[in-house]
């Protein structure tokens, strides 16, 4: 059978034009699970003016991506699907984008600010920890991220076009014990999830 968390990958590549349909081009606002202008106005508000930011997991580009953009930052973005980049590349000329795993990319610099959007919770447990910290390694000295964290602590299985899709958390508790080791604390100011850390 095939391990769902290492089939992530190539069910994004494969089904890149699935994914860009079903995501949309506009961000979520109130009434779904996560408000994505809010989150983004509370990251872009802790950011120096034209930031450096670095989006890990970013897809297709859209439509976090974008909002960036279109907030005046310095976007790059990683992703391990090279149709998703290429179509980031084609409709978002002024971004960055390469294509790499979250695990093993190393771009050789930092960046004021880190977007961590359901990307992570694609990977199993011990992934999501090597991730972190490849990862962490690319923000600046005084940094603020911006991480979804899956919830409580688990495993489970949704489905997406037909296919199981692997999410996992290592619980709110161990992912700011991370940060933190990484010099990194909550901002007290973003009181509901997602959560901002800061450095």
């Amino acid at each position: 059978m095939t391990d769902p968390a290492g089939r992530v990958v190539c069910l994004y590549d494969e089904q890149a034009e699935g994914w860009i349909a079903d995501r949309g081009r506009a961000l979520g606002g109130p009434g779904k699970s996560l408000d994505e202008v809010a989150a983004l106005d509370r990251f872009v508000a802790a950011l120096p003016v034209g930031a450096r930011v670095l989006d890990v997991g970013c897809g297709s580009g859209w439509p976090m991506g974008a909002a960036l953009l279109e907030r005046g930052l310095h976007l790059t973005g990683v992703d391990a699907s090279p149709r998703l980049i290429a179509h980031a590349a084609r409709t978002l000329p002024t971004g960055e984008w390469i294509v790499g795993d979250m695990r093993t990319f190393d771009l050789g610099r930092v960046f004021d600010g880190v977007l961590v959007w359901h990307s992570l919770f694609h990977l199993n447990p011990g992934d999501q920890r090597v991730a972190l910290g490849r990862i962490l390694d690319h923000a600046a000295a005084t940094s603020t991220v911006l991480l979804t964290e899956g919830g409580e602590a688990g495993v489970s299985l949704g489905q997406w076009r037909g296919e199981r899709l692997y999410h996992a958390s290592l619980g709110a508790a161990a992912y700011q014990a991370i940060l933190g080791a990484a010099g990194f604390a909550p901002d007290k100011a973003a009181t509901a999830p997602p959560h901002i850390f800061l450095r």
